[in-house]
């Protein structure tokens, strides 16, 4: 997969590809935004690394840049639990990394990293290009999937503290 991204007055637009069997899936729009997809079948003579390089070729060509993991914002969704309820907990996070996965995914603002449980917490780990409209798109996907209650949002800053976003006036400590 290559994934671009490049900056458009106060907009962030996206760019990625990859390959599905011998076809190539495009997604690109504003980042938070679900945008456009477009599939390119491949001849069979037609390499899929060596097409999408031309392509991401072109898009570098129009001011897009390769997105730069370690400059994505670290951003945690995390629930509280009681030691009786680990089971059902352990589920519910490995059900909201699928979530987060599909919703920063589709709307090319970064990916989730997996996460941990343990010490009255579980914790999915994001890496995400625009927290504001991360905290958006997550909200209205817990909120969809009925998975609001306990939720506490937040993000590691420079200093590698970490910053309640969500609920608001929250204090936010990763155990």
């Amino acid at each position: 997969m290559i994934k671009m991204i490049k900056q458009v007055d106060d907009e962030v637009l996206y760019w990625e590809v990859w390959q599905d069997g011998k076809t190539l899936i495009i997604h690109y729009g504003p980042v938070g935004n679900t945008g456009e997809t477009e599939e390119k079948k491949l001849s069979l003579f037609q390499r899929a690394e060596k097409v999408m390089d031309t392509l991401a070729e072109e898009k570098t060509n129009e001011g897009y840049n390769y997105v730069d993991e370690d400059e994505l914002i670290e951003l945690v969704v995390q629930y509280s639990y009681e030691e009786k309820d680990m089971e059902a907990v352990l589920e519910k996070r490995h059900h909201v990394e699928d979530l987060m996965n599909e919703c920063l995914g589709w709307t090319g603002n970064g990916f989730c990293d997996g996460g941990d449980i343990g010490s009255g917490t579980a914790n999915i780990f994001n890496y995400v290009v625009d927290i504001e409209k991360a905290v958006t798109t997550i909200i209205e996907e817990l909120k969809s999937n009925d998975l609001l209650e306990g939720l506490k949002i937040g993000y590691s800053n420079p200093e590698e503290e970490y910053i309640a976003l969500y609920p608001k006036g929250t204090e936010f400590d990763l155990m």
